[in-house]
């Protein structure tokens, strides 16, 4: 019986310890003695030779159609087997892969199905008879055996499969716990400003990062990343980011200096790891006490600034020189700050692409200029509704629940007190 890994059994046997028999007949005998032999044994086909030479292989059931057919005792019985012998008898070579011979033989006609197999050595001389009846039954063996192994093979994958599910789910709540859970509100003098967000990954773990970060008493920094992809390894770099960020928080007050030295700092360890890694990035400070909004991107959407006084959503001012390249592509490049000022009631919006790009059926992305419509039609809305509503424009424009890339949008909004 075959057992453990099928494979490698089959590439192991030999082919003579599968011969039923070895048995032979002279060329020169006649159909009436051959009939006879057959009568004194069990098998059902015998070999052939002339000499030492094989000719073919001479089969009971032909010999007594030929002998039981009206006259046929008399016109066959003398003659020689020679006249006798199988069209096409199949026959294999010492060494042949079982797996070959299994092949051929899910080729045989019906009536052939059942013949023993002809063995022959490399100089095709007769070795033995191989029964039908072996061969199907090591087929067999190879069957089941290969089952086994596909389902141990299945229940390995399975556990496997659960294991890094399992990592997934640890790895997205500590992508979770790293990211702000609550938005306390920043009160200075008689303004506030508050902020909410909406954070959806497309799998398990996002590329998307954001962090809001207390400056002073009367400041507040926002910061949104994109990392290229999405994934195991984008949620990593995001985890790179975060810990930058908490040895840069001396100067994130300024949004230049502070994306220049992130940069610097991200290029230095992406560049280890020998590919082609980006994140892009925006960052703004909204400063209470000169009522400024302070601004530098990274290859990133430009943020939205929804103007009360207007009731219309815009992009936020941002110079050539402040919208830089995505970070980790150039160490040495310096960033540059955009200033304007922001009023009680205006409103800011940061988002990743994931938003802006999400597709429609046909194929049209969501765009920005529908996401500007959008919020411009907001007015009366707390945050935390409009961004509701944001995201759900934005699923059904899709046309469906889920969103094909990571998703965030942070936003804030400056109110009088």
């Amino acid at each position: 019986m075959l057992s453990g890994n099928a494979g490698t059994d089959l590439a192991t046997v030999d082919l003579r310890s599968l011969i039923g028999h070895a048995a032979s007949i002279s060329a020169e005998t006649t159909v009436e003695a051959i009939q006879t032999e057959f009568a004194h044994t069990n098998a059902d086909f015998l070999a052939v030779i002339d000499g030492d030479h094989l000719i073919g292989v001479c089969a009971r059931r032909e010999l007594v159609q030929a002998l039981g057919s009206r006259f046929g005792f008399s016109l066959n019985a003398r003659q020689s087997v020679r006249a006798h012998l199988m069209a096409a008898p199949m026959r294999v070579t010492v060494g042949t892969a079982l797996t070959t011979i299994f092949q051929s033989l899910s080729k045989r006609i019906d009536r052939e199905f059942y013949d023993d197999v002809l063995l022959v050595d490399k100089l095709d001389r007769y070795i033995g008879m191989i029964p039908m009846r072996t061969l199907v039954r090591l087929q067999t063996e190879f069957l089941l055996g290969n089952i086994v192994s596909l389902e141990t093979s299945r229940q390995d994958i399975a556990a496997k499969n659960h294991e890094m599910e399992q990592d997934l789910l640890m790895a997205r709540e500590v992508q979770l716990a790293l990211l702000p859970q609550s938005h306390p509100p920043l009160v200075a003098g008689n303004l506030t400003l508050r902020t909410a967000h909406r954070f959806h990954p497309a799998g398990g773990v996002s590329g998307d990062f954001f962090d809001v970060l207390r400056l002073s008493s009367t400041s507040t920094g926002i910061l949104v990343c994109d990392v290229m992809g999405h994934g195991v390894r984008s949620a990593l770099i995001t985890a790179m980011v975060r810990a930058i960020i908490e040895e840069l928080k001396s100067i994130a007050a300024d949004p230049a200096l502070f994306l220049t030295r992130l940069n610097r700092d991200l290029t230095n360890i992406l560049r280890q790891t020998g590919s082609l890694i980006f994140v892009t990035a925006a960052y703004v400070v909204i400063d209470l006490d000169g009522q400024r909004l302070r601004y530098a991107q990274a290859g990133h959407p430009t943020p939205l600034l929804w103007e009360e006084k207007t009731g219309v959503a815009r992009p936020v001012a941002c110079s050539p020189e402040s919208a830089g390249p995505a970070l980790g592509l150039m160490e040495e490049f310096v960033f540059v700050t955009t200033e304007e000022n922001i009023s009680a009631g205006d409103r800011i919006f940061l988002y990743t692409d994931g938003v802006t790009e999400a597709p429609a059926l046909n194929g049209e992305e969501f765009g920005v200029t529908r996401l500007a419509g959008l919020l411009s039609r907001q007015r009366g809305l707390s945050l935390e509704t409009a961004l509701a509503t944001l995201l759900t424009e934005v699923t059904e424009f899709c046309g469906g629940p889920f969103f094909p890339d990571d998703v965030c949008v942070v936003a804030a909004e400056l109110n009088n007190s």
